[in-house]
């Protein structure tokens, strides 16, 4: 079996080190967002806005992919393009 050493007499932490922690907007804000669903949050409100650019990037890709395609299709062939066909 393992040693396992328990502390039980701490310390006190200073006064300066515990006021350091005592931020009750910080910890306001930390509770709304842990509790606010993500699906909830708008992208543009994430902390991390590369999401809704890649996001963003993708599907305009996507559209001029389709654009591209359907252009094609919509030319009507050559005869010299149609005889190579057959």
């Amino acid at each position: 079996m393992t040693d396992i050493n328990f502390n039980i007499d701490k310390p006190d932490l200073p006064d300066d080190q515990i006021n350091k922690h005592k931020d009750f907007k910080k910890l306001m804000y930390n509770y709304q967002l842990a509790t606010k669903p993500l699906y909830k949050t708008p992208l543009y409100k994430l902390k991390n806005n590369r999401i809704l650019i890649i996001i963003l990037l993708v599907l305009l890709i996507m559209f001029i992919i389709v654009e591209i395609a359907e252009k094609e299709k919509e030319q009507p062939k050559t005869p010299a393009e149609q005889e190579q066909t057959k």
